[in-house]
């Protein structure tokens, strides 16, 4: 029996599809990123939320990310040694000290995020452009709704 056997069978088709598809199409991806640049999934991770926000801290990305804080210390640790995260005293608080993403951690970035992409456009193209939007546009209204429907700990 192959995972995909399951899909008629399973009574959770919602979640099972969801994971299912995640898991063929994130996991060698992050196989080829580790691969390609030395990096682990946390620390994409902590690149993506510095990508999109500066002058974050390592609590702020385990907030945003719900990973738990030895997870993003390691990987911010291991990305300021390979200098794509840089770590600085808040201006204004200087107890905080704030995570910048350099040059080179925008550059790796911005080539993993294009991999991705590419997978993303290649795994779509079994839909029609009007499938692809709706599948789309539900996701985000599931997505913007976590935080009443998520399982709390």
């Amino acid at each position: 029996m192959k995972l995909i056997d399951i899909l008629d069978a399973t009574t959770i088709p919602v979640g099972y599809r969801l994971a299912f598809l995640t898991n063929f199409w994130r996991e060698p991806l992050l196989r080829r990123m580790e691969r390609e640049t030395g990096l682990i999934r946390p620390e994409l991770t902590v690149l993506m939320c510095l990508s999109f926000q500066p002058d974050l801290n390592a609590r702020d990305i385990c907030e945003i990310t719900e990973q738990p804080s030895n997870t993003v210390s390691r990987a911010v640790v291991s990305l300021q040694a390979k200098g794509m995260i840089t770590r600085a005293r808040d201006e204004v608080d200087t107890r905080r000290r704030v995570l910048n993403i350099t040059p080179e951690g925008r550059k790796v970035h911005d080539g993993i995020m294009a991999m991705f992409a590419g997978a993303e456009a290649h795994m779509l193209e079994t839909l029609s452009p009007d499938e692809a939007e709706t599948l789309t546009r539900l996701l985000d209204k599931l997505a913007r709704d976590v935080e009443r429907w998520r399982p709390e700990n």
